[in-house]
């Protein structure tokens, strides 16, 4: 029976007990909100696929010449009939993402870890909030005081030359398990961030050979023009 089921908690309602969940978790992704939409196995999933094709292209693209697009067959470049599609498809899946987000949203069916997860995402979260009423209020005491700064490193300083020896790291000794957790979460979203920039790198990179015509390094070579990195006596 497909492996569908209800879930008390209005989530997907998706067995997780089905082959393709226990092949994901065997594969180190974490299913536990399903595998279709804004879930961490889908950004992970696609962004490690995203890091993969691009890291593919490029090499390919060193060796041949082409870029993505002349790689996959499509050599009419620039095409602008093919930009006009990502674009109308980049739009039309954002429109239907947040549309489904809202829904969800709306009848009560988003988990509270998505809730969180949307928050976290856009800085929308009470830590969030806090943090910036923080760095204001700081930014404004350093605006009246601007000696606040470099009283406390001289301080600082002071005391490391006073005393050598001396320690500043006040946080606990971890056990090793609590390490290894520390390092695991840390590793973790490095990964998810590396992800999320390279789906949309090789997005843009697609977009911008369907209305250049040019790969990822003729690309690279004009956005180093564009931002003054690469000057006339570069050779580019």
């Amino acid at each position: 029976r497909g492996g569908l089921a209800v879930r008390a908690d209005g989530g997907s309602g998706i067995n997780l007990s089905g082959f393709p969940y226990l092949l994901a978790r065997k594969a180190g992704f974490d299913t536990s909100e399903g595998i279709a939409g804004f879930t961490p196995f889908a950004e992970l999933f696609i962004g490690r696929t995203a890091m993969g094709g691009f890291a593919t292209g490029l090499a390919q693209e060193l060796i041949t010449g082409d870029g993505i697009l002349a790689q996959i067959g499509w050599r009419d470049q620039p095409n602008e009939a093919l930009f006009e599609f990502l674009l109308f498809f980049l739009a039309a899946s954002t429109v239907a993402g947040v549309a489904v987000t809202f829904k969800q949203l709306s009848s009560g069916e988003m988990s509270k870890a998505q809730f969180k997860r949307y928050q976290n995402f856009l800085g929308l979260s009470p830590k969030d909030e806090q943090a910036r009423v923080e760095a204001t209020r700081e930014a404004q005491q350093k605006e009246l005081d601007g000696y606040a700064l470099a009283e406390e490193f001289s301080a600082v300083a002071a005391a490391a030359t006073a005393s050598p020896d001396a320690t500043f790291d006040e946080s606990p000794e971890l056990s090793p398990a609590q390490e290894q957790d520390v390092t695991t979460a840390y590793l973790r979203k490095i990964e998810l961030d590396n992800a999320r920039w390279a789906m949309v790198g090789f997005f843009a990179a697609v977009l911008m050979e369907a209305k250049t015509g040019g790969g990822i390094i003729p690309q690279g070579i004009m956005y180093g023009k564009m931002l003054g990195v690469l000057g006339p006596d570069s050779g580019f």
